[in-house]
């Protein structure tokens, strides 16, 4: 460094040497993990060029690609309690994960492919946010769950409510002032350059195609929620098995029935009461 004594050309070396291993610690920030595998998947770590293998356990750091070919599927676990879930062919990067002591916030990109995210209610707090962006939305929620879609070919993102509300903005709309807000069993479409189309009910075949493709098989029943108690099978028992029904509550304690009638409790083991005998004529 011409110009430069010696002690503060040995001081701007440590700074230099301090401010690269703050950015090799920032990578290698460890926000989540692996918690299943369905055929193989891939990880391409930050400031690297190779995608390698990865393995129920592995670590997922912050600035990771992750990816799955197209027989396979990939869960994975984060810090916050939070579960994605990759479906085939699609590739996901985690971009922030910040666990703050009352809004927590998190950020991830969907460069192609579909993922399920079931998010925990600490995200209901204010301030707090967790938000899938593709190529033309973002979808963000507060302690949900719903399914994010990217076609590369049709340059369109497809959103489907699963419990709870999801806001979906365009990326050509970045103070949201368009935004719709997707419930359980409805969806919405956003095509490059265009605003999200009204919120409607999703197709059975769609939402049975799209909670397939993100189910991976052979969960144990602990991570099934009330599968296990219930007896219910086919995945996780908090996803709506038909348009606008059946979604619960991400506790998955409270059904939030749409469109149904209440119906008149049953008790088992006792008989109806018998009916009322006239009286006699005096």
């Amino acid at each position: 460094m011409r110009g430069m004594s010696t002690p503060l050309r040995g001081i701007a070396s440590l700074v230099g040497i301090a401010v690269l291993f703050a950015a090799l610690g920032a990578r290698a920030e460890e926000v989540g993990a692996v918690a299943e595998i369905e055929g193989q998947a891939e990880v391409l770590r930050a400031g690297t060029a190779a995608w390698t293998p990865l393995k129920a356990g592995d670590a997922v750091q912050l600035g990771d690609q992750v990816r799955t070919p197209a027989d396979s599927k990939l869960k994975l676990l984060f810090r916050d309690d939070s579960v994605v879930t990759l479906a085939p062919s699609s590739v996901l990067k985690v971009d922030e994960q910040v666990l703050g002591a009352t809004a927590p916030s998190s950020r991830f990109s969907l460069f192609l492919g579909t993922i399920r995210a079931l998010v925990t209610d600490r995200y209901g707090a204010a301030g707090a946010r967790f938000e899938v962006e593709t190529p033309t939305a973002i979808a963000g929620v507060r302690g949900t769950g719903f399914i994010t879609a990217y076609d590369a070919t049709r340059e369109e993102t497809v959103v489907l409510g699963l419990f709870d509300t999801t806001g979906v903005r365009s990326k050509v709309d970045q103070r949201g002032e368009r935004e719709v807000r997707v419930g359980p069993g409805q969806m919405t479409t956003v095509r490059r350059g265009s605003y999200p189309h009204r919120p409607a009910p999703t197709p059975e075949s769609m939402l049975r195609s799209f909670t397939g493709s993100t189910e991976v098989r052979g969960a144990k029943p602990a991570a099934q929620g009330k599968a296990a108690s219930t007896g219910r099978v086919g995945g996780d028992p908090r996803l709506p098995k038909r348009a606008g029904q059946g979604a619960l509550s991400p506790e998955g304690q409270v059904d939030q029935v749409v469109d149904q009638p209440p119906q008149p409790e049953k008790r088992r083991g006792v008989p109806p009461p018998p009916p009322p005998v006239p009286s006699p004529h005096r």
